[in-house]
């Protein structure tokens, strides 16, 4: 009974050893499948921490939850933290009080950086600390895409206003043209006026000036008539008879006093005769003139009335003088029985002369005060005459810059016009930068060679292995069997050629036993199925033709040796990372290692057909099986000749 048991048990060996290869590639591959996944990735335990004050952080949060890469667990900060040193959490995003804050500065003078804290424990698992932060990065770059969309359609809005601020700016320009095209008619009005001011000052300075002059011959033919009154008033209080003789030549010198004062009133009535053809220089009142001259009275007189008085005086007593001076010839001149009347009449002239010397003495200080006064205008009236001409000149000047100005502003006007339309045109450019901004490059993906899953890109390298283990097994199993229940497949069975046949015979059902399994039994999506058959069936029999050369030849050295081959390719055949990231003394093992080859080879069955590739996968690992299989039958000849 036992020995049936035993005869059964060697078949079940020899079954499980036909899926050795199948069970390491299998429940390794299904187990990382897809870890990407839905129902996978998604099951990462990450706990956030959210103190924002504001809105941005719960959008962070949902934005985390709806990327479905992660389960997130909102908690407090002591919880996350005893949940990461645990390892409940594999890593914990911490939310500031101030992120909404921060975020929304981006629209304010005082920008800050929104910052949020990602730790995560490396420890619990290396690779888990990758995901997630991957899934943060691209939460993070959609927040800076809708924090520079905000900060663009803000900028977009000021832009947008430009066009009508400009507007107003051209409203203001228009007003400001009409200003100065009034303005430069006003300076050239004002220019005119103050030139014909200066003209006609001219001639009323020049009046002034003849005034001047006959105010001093006025006055000194007051002053004349008034020391002829003196000497009169002195002979007449000293005349008796015998000084008749005198008389005469008082009177004479009477006369030549009485032409002296007339010659100053033709001075004067020339004077009256210039006022009265030139009125408007003469509307000023004496009381505007006092504040020149203390010496002009403070009434409210026009220089043309006060002038008037005083012509008024001078002629009532130039008429006094002349009716004096006729009478006294005419009592000279008469009869000498008249001298007794004449006696009379010098007392009465006496009493005249003494009354005309106390008027020509205030006539004295009337002209001496109206000399003084006309003095005084005369000079002022320079002063006025060298104002206006000062005025005229800057007339002049602020009219050429008025001119200036408004030719400048009317330019200002055209070309700020101009530059309106032109920035109108411009500013339509930025109208949709706000929503160009959120997604400014599209990343369109054109896949060569599409993986259809995270598993597929990682079969070839498990089947090889497979494979490889798939061989070493069979020999550590069936070739060193001790009870040599295998027959032709023991160590010690002399039938040699038929013992490696028969080996590869075994990879080859074990190789197809695995292509069948792993496309039932996972979502493969095969390119060719001859050439994946094909494939395994090679792949298998290059391994053991390998293997079975190192064992045979070099018995436990030989196994360690494919041990030691099976760990070196795991290293440098590029099945995982490329090889270019591998330790750079790995990298040049690359091309001598048959996994390279058959990983290369099972890519083109799996993902798609590159036929210089599948060439060259083909040639190199033909050629291996060639090789070492052809050395593995001509060493079993020479051995099975010796051994007959």
């Amino acid at each position: 009974m036992k020995e049936k048991l035993k005869s059964k048990f060697k078949y079940v060996v020899l079954f499980v050893i036909l899926f050795i290869p199948f069970i390491y590639s299998f429940f390794y591959l299904k187990a990382y499948w897809n870890p990407y996944g839905k129902g996978n990735i998604d099951n990462l335990p990450v706990a956030i921490v959210n103190e924002d004050t504001g809105d941005k952080g719960d959008s962070l949060i949902d934005g985390i939850k709806d990327s479905k890469k992660l389960k997130i667990s909102v908690v407090s900060e002591k919880t996350a933290e005893e949940g990461l040193s645990k390892g409940t959490y594999y890593a914990v995003i911490k939310v500031p009080e101030s992120f909404t804050a921060d975020i929304k500065s981006a629209s304010t003078n005082n920008k800050k950086h929104a910052t949020i804290t990602y730790s995560p424990n490396q420890k619990t698992n290396y690779l888990s600390s990758q995901i997630i932060n991957t899934v943060v990065l691209t939460v993070e770059k959609n927040l800076d895409n809708e924090v520079n969309s905000k900060i663009v359609e803000g900028l977009t809005d000021s832009l947008k206003e430009v066009p009508g601020s400009l507007d107003t700016i051209n409203y203001g320009f228009d007003k400001l043209s009409d200003g100065t095209n009034k303005l430069k008619d006003g300076s050239e009005k004002l220019s005119s006026g103050t030139s014909e001011l200066a003209n006609n000052y001219t001639l009323f300075n020049n009046g002034v000036s003849s005034v001047n002059s006959g105010a001093n011959s006025l006055h000194n033919g007051a002053k004349s008539l008034d020391d002829g009154l003196g000497t009169l008033q002195d002979s007449l209080s000293n005349i008796d008879l015998s000084g008749l003789e005198y008389l005469g030549q008082s009177v004479m010198l009477l006369n030549e006093s009485e032409i002296s004062f007339n010659s100053g009133l033709q001075s004067y009535n020339s004077l009256v005769s210039f006022a009265l053809s030139n009125p408007s220089y003469l509307g000023v009142s004496t009381s505007v003139l006092h504040n020149y001259n203390e010496m002009i009275p403070a009434t409210d007189y026009t220089l043309a009335e006060y002038i008037n008085v005083i012509g008024t005086k001078l002629s009532a007593s130039s008429n006094a003088i002349a009716a004096g001076v006729s009478s006294l010839n005419d009592g000279i001149n008469g009869d000498a029985s008249q001298l007794n009347t004449l006696k009379t009449k010098l007392s009465e002239l006496q009493l005249g002369v003494d009354k005309l010397k106390s008027g020509s003495s205030s006539l004295v200080k009337g002209t001496n005060e109206l000399t003084k006064g006309v003095n005084a205008l005369n000079k002022n009236s320079n002063q006025i005459l060298n104002g206006i001409n000062n005025l005229n000149t800057g007339a002049d000047t602020l009219n050429k810059g008025v001119l200036t100005l408004n030719s400048s502003v009317s330019s200002a006007k055209d070309e700020l016009s101009s530059k309106t339309l032109d920035t109108k045109e411009s500013v339509k450019k930025v109208e949709t930068l706000a929503e160009y901004s959120s997604n400014p490059v599209n990343v369109e993906t054109k896949e060569v060679n599409k993986v259809s899953s995270y598993g597929t890109a990682f079969s070839p390298l498990f089947i090889s292995v497979g494979l490889w283990v798939g061989c070493l097994m069979m020999f550590m199993v069936l070739y060193y069997d001790k009870e040599e229940r295998f027959g032709v497949f023991s160590i010690n069975d002399n039938r040699l050629v038929k013992k490696t046949l028969a080996y590869h015979g075994l990879i080859t059902i074990s190789s197809v036993v695995l292509a069948l399994c792993l496309d039932l039994f996972l979502d493969y999506d095969v390119t060719n199925y001859v050439l994946y058959y094909g494939s395994f069936i090679l792949i298998g029999n290059a391994f053991m033709a390998i293997t079975q050369f190192l064992i045979t030849n070099f018995k436990d050295i030989g196994k360690f040796i494919a041990l030691i081959l099976l760990v070196l390719q795991l290293a440098a055949s590029g099945g995982t990372f490329p090889i270019e990231t591998v330790t750079k003394g790995f990298r040049w093992m690359n091309n001598y290692l048959p996994m390279t080859y058959s990983i290369n080879l099972l890519k083109e069955s799996l993902v798609k057909v590159n036929t210089s590739l599948l060439t060259n996968s083909l040639i190199v690992l033909i050629v291996i099986l060639i090789v070492f299989f052809t050395l593995n039958i001509v060493r079993d000849f020479i051995k099975q000749k010796k051994a007959n």
